[in-house]
Protein backbone atom coordinates (compact mmCIF):
# COMPACT_ATOMS: atom_id res chain seq x y z
CA UNK A 1 0.00 0.00 0.00
CA UNK A 2 2.63 2.31 1.06
CA UNK A 3 4.83 1.70 -2.61
CA UNK A 4 1.10 2.46 -4.50
CA UNK A 5 0.81 5.91 -2.60
CA UNK A 6 4.70 6.49 -3.23
CA UNK A 7 3.63 5.99 -7.19
CA UNK A 8 0.65 7.91 -6.61
CA UNK A 9 2.37 10.86 -5.14
CA UNK A 10 5.59 11.26 -7.63
CA UNK A 11 3.15 10.99 -10.45
CA UNK A 12 1.03 13.75 -9.56
CA UNK A 13 3.83 15.90 -8.53
CA UNK A 14 5.54 15.12 -11.99
CA UNK A 15 2.60 15.79 -13.07
CA UNK A 16 2.03 19.18 -11.50
CA UNK A 17 5.22 20.46 -12.87
CA UNK A 18 4.65 19.63 -16.28
CA UNK A 19 1.40 21.65 -15.97
CA UNK A 20 3.25 24.23 -14.35
CA UNK A 21 6.37 24.61 -17.43
CA UNK A 22 3.93 24.56 -20.09
CA UNK A 23 1.94 27.29 -18.38
CA UNK A 24 4.89 29.11 -17.72
CA UNK A 25 5.92 28.69 -21.41
CA UNK A 26 2.60 30.05 -22.95
CA UNK A 27 2.35 33.06 -20.22
CA UNK A 28 6.46 34.66 -21.89
CA UNK A 29 5.45 33.30 -25.74
CA UNK A 30 5.43 36.48 -27.92
CA UNK A 31 1.62 36.04 -29.31
CA UNK A 32 2.71 35.14 -33.35
CA UNK A 33 2.21 37.87 -35.63
CA UNK A 34 -0.85 37.84 -38.27
CA UNK A 35 -0.86 36.39 -41.43
CA UNK A 36 -0.92 39.20 -44.68
CA UNK A 37 -3.88 38.59 -46.71
CA UNK A 38 -3.71 39.29 -50.28
CA UNK A 39 -6.62 41.73 -49.40
CA UNK A 40 -4.26 43.96 -47.63
CA UNK A 41 -1.24 43.44 -50.13
CA UNK A 42 -3.16 42.83 -53.83
CA UNK A 43 0.54 42.95 -55.58
CA UNK A 44 1.83 40.34 -52.84
CA UNK A 45 0.56 37.16 -55.52
CA UNK A 46 2.71 38.82 -58.37
CA UNK A 47 5.53 39.50 -56.29
CA UNK A 48 5.58 35.88 -54.67
CA UNK A 49 5.52 34.45 -58.28
CA UNK A 50 8.14 36.78 -60.08
CA UNK A 51 10.73 37.11 -57.63
CA UNK A 52 11.86 33.11 -57.90
CA UNK A 53 11.87 33.98 -61.60
CA UNK A 54 14.17 36.82 -61.10
CA UNK A 55 16.40 34.50 -59.01
CA UNK A 56 16.02 31.62 -61.86
CA UNK A 57 16.87 34.67 -64.98
CA UNK A 58 19.73 35.97 -62.57
CA UNK A 59 21.15 31.98 -62.90
CA UNK A 60 20.85 32.20 -66.44
CA UNK A 61 21.18 35.32 -67.78
CA UNK A 62 21.35 34.52 -71.25
CA UNK A 63 17.64 33.45 -71.56
CA UNK A 64 16.13 35.90 -68.77
CA UNK A 65 14.17 37.91 -70.73
CA UNK A 66 12.41 35.39 -72.58
CA UNK A 67 11.77 33.64 -68.76
CA UNK A 68 10.68 36.71 -67.39
CA UNK A 69 8.16 37.14 -70.20
CA UNK A 70 6.90 34.03 -70.63
CA UNK A 71 6.31 33.96 -66.23
CA UNK A 72 4.94 37.44 -66.68
CA UNK A 73 2.63 37.05 -69.27
CA UNK A 74 1.51 33.27 -67.40
CA UNK A 75 0.73 35.23 -64.43
CA UNK A 76 -1.31 37.74 -66.27
CA UNK A 77 -3.73 35.45 -68.17
CA UNK A 78 -4.59 34.00 -64.62
CA UNK A 79 -8.31 34.84 -64.25
CA UNK A 80 -8.70 34.59 -60.45
CA UNK A 81 -5.46 37.10 -59.36
CA UNK A 82 -5.73 40.47 -58.65
CA UNK A 83 -6.38 43.34 -60.82
CA UNK A 84 -3.01 44.63 -58.92
CA UNK A 85 -1.17 41.79 -59.38
CA UNK A 86 -1.81 41.41 -62.83
CA UNK A 87 -0.63 45.41 -63.80
CA UNK A 88 2.84 44.14 -62.30
CA UNK A 89 2.88 41.44 -64.35
CA UNK A 90 2.25 43.62 -67.04
CA UNK A 91 4.93 46.07 -66.12
CA UNK A 92 7.50 43.46 -65.89
CA UNK A 93 6.78 42.08 -69.17
CA UNK A 94 7.26 45.43 -71.11
CA UNK A 95 10.23 46.37 -68.85
CA UNK A 96 11.37 42.87 -70.59
CA UNK A 97 10.01 42.90 -73.57
CA UNK A 98 12.20 46.30 -74.33
CA UNK A 99 15.58 46.69 -72.99
CA UNK A 100 16.86 50.63 -72.76
CA UNK A 101 19.99 50.44 -74.48
CA UNK A 102 22.80 52.57 -72.46
CA UNK A 103 23.11 55.62 -74.32
CA UNK A 104 27.21 55.58 -74.15
CA UNK A 105 26.78 52.25 -76.46
CA UNK A 106 24.44 53.21 -78.92
CA UNK A 107 25.43 53.74 -82.51
CA UNK A 108 23.62 55.65 -85.04
CA UNK A 109 21.05 53.60 -87.22
CA UNK A 110 21.74 51.85 -89.91
CA UNK A 111 22.43 53.71 -93.17
CA UNK A 112 20.43 53.33 -96.47
CA UNK A 113 21.76 51.36 -99.03
CA UNK A 114 24.87 53.72 -101.01
CA UNK A 115 24.76 55.94 -97.75
CA UNK A 116 27.61 55.86 -95.91
CA UNK A 117 27.05 54.56 -92.48
CA UNK A 118 26.79 56.77 -89.39
CA UNK A 119 29.30 58.07 -86.67
CA UNK A 120 29.03 56.27 -82.99
CA UNK A 121 27.82 58.29 -80.39
CA UNK A 122 30.85 59.56 -78.64
CA UNK A 123 30.27 61.23 -75.55
CA UNK A 124 32.17 64.52 -75.11
CA UNK A 125 34.89 64.76 -71.96
CA UNK A 126 32.71 66.01 -68.83
CA UNK A 127 29.45 65.28 -69.30
CA UNK A 128 27.73 62.55 -68.20
CA UNK A 129 26.09 60.13 -70.37
CA UNK A 130 22.00 60.11 -70.29
CA UNK A 131 21.82 62.85 -68.08
CA UNK A 132 22.47 65.97 -70.39
CA UNK A 133 22.58 66.69 -73.89
CA UNK A 134 25.19 67.61 -75.67
CA UNK A 135 27.16 68.38 -79.49
CA UNK A 136 29.29 65.61 -80.59
CA UNK A 137 33.16 66.66 -80.30
CA UNK A 138 34.71 69.28 -82.28
CA UNK A 139 31.58 70.99 -83.31
CA UNK A 140 31.46 74.95 -82.54
CA UNK A 141 27.97 75.72 -80.69
CA UNK A 142 27.88 79.28 -82.95
CA UNK A 143 27.71 76.74 -85.84
CA UNK A 144 25.26 74.33 -83.96
CA UNK A 145 22.29 75.35 -86.22
CA UNK A 146 24.32 74.58 -89.14
CA UNK A 147 26.65 77.22 -92.12
CA UNK A 148 24.51 80.51 -92.74
CA UNK A 149 22.68 80.28 -96.01
CA UNK A 150 24.42 82.57 -98.83
CA UNK A 151 22.65 85.02 -100.01
CA UNK A 152 20.97 85.56 -102.70
CA UNK A 153 22.25 88.39 -106.06
CA UNK A 154 20.70 91.67 -105.78
CA UNK A 155 18.75 92.76 -108.94
CA UNK A 156 19.21 95.73 -110.44
CA UNK A 157 17.68 98.35 -109.13
CA UNK A 158 14.78 99.71 -110.88
CA UNK A 159 14.82 103.21 -112.59
CA UNK A 160 13.50 106.02 -109.76
CA UNK A 161 9.93 107.86 -111.24
CA UNK A 162 10.07 111.71 -111.37
CA UNK A 163 10.47 113.42 -108.34
CA UNK A 164 6.63 114.96 -106.58
CA UNK A 165 7.09 118.16 -104.75
CA UNK A 166 7.59 117.82 -101.33
CA UNK A 167 4.55 117.68 -99.07
CA UNK A 168 4.44 119.93 -96.35
CA UNK A 169 5.92 118.93 -92.92
CA UNK A 170 3.85 117.09 -90.36
CA UNK A 171 3.51 118.81 -86.72
CA UNK A 172 6.06 117.16 -84.29
CA UNK A 173 4.20 114.21 -82.44
CA UNK A 174 3.36 114.75 -78.86
CA UNK A 175 6.13 113.07 -76.46
CA UNK A 176 4.96 109.30 -75.89
CA UNK A 177 4.96 108.81 -71.97
CA UNK A 178 6.96 106.71 -69.87
CA UNK A 179 7.30 103.32 -70.90
CA UNK A 180 7.10 100.70 -67.91
CA UNK A 181 9.71 99.25 -67.14
CA UNK A 182 10.18 95.55 -68.19
CA UNK A 183 8.86 92.71 -66.31
CA UNK A 184 11.41 90.79 -63.87
CA UNK A 185 12.32 87.12 -64.91
CA UNK A 186 10.99 84.62 -62.63
CA UNK A 187 12.57 83.41 -59.95
CA UNK A 188 13.96 80.03 -60.17
CA UNK A 189 11.70 77.45 -58.35
CA UNK A 190 13.10 76.50 -54.68
CA UNK A 191 14.63 73.40 -54.44
CA UNK A 192 13.05 71.29 -51.69
CA UNK A 193 13.74 71.03 -47.93
CA UNK A 194 16.79 68.21 -48.02
CA UNK A 195 17.34 68.08 -51.44
CA UNK A 196 20.31 69.60 -53.51
CA UNK A 197 19.86 70.81 -57.08
CA UNK A 198 21.87 68.03 -58.07
CA UNK A 199 20.07 65.63 -55.73
CA UNK A 200 20.24 62.37 -58.67
CA UNK A 201 16.72 60.81 -59.40
CA UNK A 202 15.58 57.82 -57.73
CA UNK A 203 13.64 54.68 -58.95
CA UNK A 204 11.23 52.87 -56.76
CA UNK A 205 10.65 49.47 -56.84
CA UNK A 206 6.97 48.35 -58.34
CA UNK A 207 5.84 47.44 -54.65
CA UNK A 208 6.79 47.73 -50.90
CA UNK A 209 7.95 45.30 -49.03
CA UNK A 210 6.12 43.65 -45.91
CA UNK A 211 8.00 42.41 -42.37
CA UNK A 212 5.70 40.13 -40.66
CA UNK A 213 5.44 41.34 -36.81
CA UNK A 214 8.40 43.45 -37.29
CA UNK A 215 7.47 46.40 -34.96
CA UNK A 216 8.20 46.34 -31.34
CA UNK A 217 4.54 46.17 -30.83
CA UNK A 218 4.30 43.37 -33.34
CA UNK A 219 2.92 45.01 -35.86
CA UNK A 220 4.07 44.29 -39.49
CA UNK A 221 6.54 46.72 -41.10
CA UNK A 222 6.28 47.98 -45.08
CA UNK A 223 9.55 48.50 -45.81
CA UNK A 224 10.44 50.80 -48.83
CA UNK A 225 12.90 49.56 -51.81
CA UNK A 226 14.49 51.90 -54.17
CA UNK A 227 17.76 51.91 -56.79
CA UNK A 228 19.77 54.67 -57.48
CA UNK A 229 21.61 54.52 -60.95
CA UNK A 230 25.56 56.38 -60.94
CA UNK A 231 27.26 58.19 -60.47
CA UNK A 232 25.12 59.84 -57.63
CA UNK A 233 26.70 61.01 -54.39
CA UNK A 234 23.97 58.73 -52.66
CA UNK A 235 24.19 56.76 -50.56
CA UNK A 236 27.20 57.64 -49.51
CA UNK A 237 30.22 56.69 -50.86
CA UNK A 238 28.00 56.87 -53.76
CA UNK A 239 27.45 54.68 -57.08
CA UNK A 240 29.83 55.65 -59.90
CA UNK A 241 29.26 55.10 -63.59
CA UNK A 242 27.82 51.60 -64.53
CA UNK A 243 26.55 50.84 -60.98
CA UNK A 244 23.29 50.85 -59.42
CA UNK A 245 22.97 51.57 -55.37
CA UNK A 246 20.12 49.70 -53.71
CA UNK A 247 18.67 51.30 -50.32
CA UNK A 248 15.85 49.16 -48.12
CA UNK A 249 14.39 50.87 -45.48
CA UNK A 250 12.17 49.37 -42.75
CA UNK A 251 9.70 51.92 -42.08
CA UNK A 252 8.52 52.03 -38.46
CA UNK A 253 11.73 50.24 -37.02
CA UNK A 254 14.24 50.45 -33.96
CA UNK A 255 17.72 50.68 -34.75
CA UNK A 256 20.09 48.28 -37.11
CA UNK A 257 21.37 45.33 -35.18
CA UNK A 258 25.15 45.37 -35.23
CA UNK A 259 25.25 42.05 -36.18
CA UNK A 260 22.81 40.75 -38.61
CA UNK A 261 22.03 36.69 -37.92
CA UNK A 262 20.74 36.48 -41.79
CA UNK A 263 21.03 37.86 -44.81
CA UNK A 264 18.98 40.68 -46.91
CA UNK A 265 19.59 39.83 -50.27
CA UNK A 266 19.48 41.66 -53.90
CA UNK A 267 19.61 39.61 -57.02
CA UNK A 268 19.98 41.66 -60.33
CA UNK A 269 19.86 40.62 -64.14
CA UNK A 270 20.76 43.49 -66.97
CA UNK A 271 18.38 42.37 -69.42
CA UNK A 272 20.81 44.74 -72.11
CA UNK A 273 24.32 42.64 -71.37
CA UNK A 274 23.53 39.36 -69.97
CA UNK A 275 25.57 40.47 -66.52
CA UNK A 276 23.62 39.35 -63.35
CA UNK A 277 24.87 38.71 -59.86
CA UNK A 278 23.15 38.79 -56.34
CA UNK A 279 24.77 41.27 -53.48
CA UNK A 280 24.20 41.45 -49.81
CA UNK A 281 22.87 44.88 -48.27
CA UNK A 282 24.22 46.05 -44.84
CA UNK A 283 23.22 49.21 -42.47
CA UNK A 284 24.48 52.33 -43.52
CA UNK A 285 26.06 53.72 -40.35
CA UNK A 286 25.51 57.13 -42.44
CA UNK A 287 21.52 56.37 -43.46
CA UNK A 288 19.13 56.45 -40.11
CA UNK A 289 21.81 54.87 -37.45
CA UNK A 290 19.00 55.55 -35.05
CA UNK A 291 16.49 53.97 -36.82
CA UNK A 292 14.59 53.01 -38.92
CA UNK A 293 16.36 50.26 -39.40
CA UNK A 294 18.17 51.17 -43.70
CA UNK A 295 20.06 48.36 -45.41
CA UNK A 296 22.41 49.53 -48.48
CA UNK A 297 24.46 48.39 -51.10
CA UNK A 298 26.30 49.37 -54.37
CA UNK A 299 26.42 46.95 -57.19
CA UNK A 300 28.57 46.93 -60.40
CA UNK A 301 25.64 46.07 -62.76
CA UNK A 302 26.48 48.08 -65.78
CA UNK A 303 25.02 49.89 -67.81
CA UNK A 304 21.33 48.91 -68.94
CA UNK A 305 17.98 47.30 -68.18
CA UNK A 306 18.43 46.16 -64.44
CA UNK A 307 15.66 43.86 -63.48
CA UNK A 308 16.03 43.04 -59.44
CA UNK A 309 14.43 41.45 -56.48
CA UNK A 310 15.50 41.96 -52.58
CA UNK A 311 14.38 39.40 -50.03
CA UNK A 312 15.39 37.87 -46.58
CA UNK A 313 15.24 39.08 -42.92
CA UNK A 314 16.52 42.29 -40.97
CA UNK A 315 17.97 42.12 -37.58
CA UNK A 316 16.92 45.43 -35.46
CA UNK A 317 17.74 45.85 -32.04
CA UNK A 318 14.10 44.75 -31.26
CA UNK A 319 13.51 42.11 -33.68
CA UNK A 320 14.60 38.77 -36.33
CA UNK A 321 12.21 40.45 -39.27
CA UNK A 322 11.22 37.96 -42.34
CA UNK A 323 10.72 40.21 -45.46
CA UNK A 324 8.51 39.63 -48.32
CA UNK A 325 10.32 39.82 -51.37
CA UNK A 326 9.92 43.04 -53.65
CA UNK A 327 10.76 43.87 -57.31
CA UNK A 328 12.22 46.46 -59.27
CA UNK A 329 13.34 47.79 -62.38
CA UNK A 330 16.21 50.56 -63.12
CA UNK A 331 17.86 51.40 -66.30
CA UNK A 332 21.93 52.69 -65.99
CA UNK A 333 22.71 54.94 -67.99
Amino acid sequence: MSRTRNLLATTTLALGSSAMLVTAGVAHADPAPLPISSEQAPGLPAIQNLSPIIQQAAADPGGAVSLLMAAAQAFAANKDAPDDAKNMANAVNQFAADPVQPVAHLTGPAAAPGLPEQAPHIVPAGVVPGTESHLPPGIDPANAAGPAPEAEPLAAPAPAPEAAPAPEAAPAPAPAPDAPAPAAAPAPAPVPAGFAPDTPPTQDFMYPSIGNGCLADGGNSLATALAVAGPAKIPTPGPGPGQTAYVFTAVGTSAPAEVQKLPLNVTWVNLTTGKSGTATLKPNPGINPAGPTTMTAIVDTGSGSIMSTIFGQVTTVDKQCQFMPTIGSAVVP
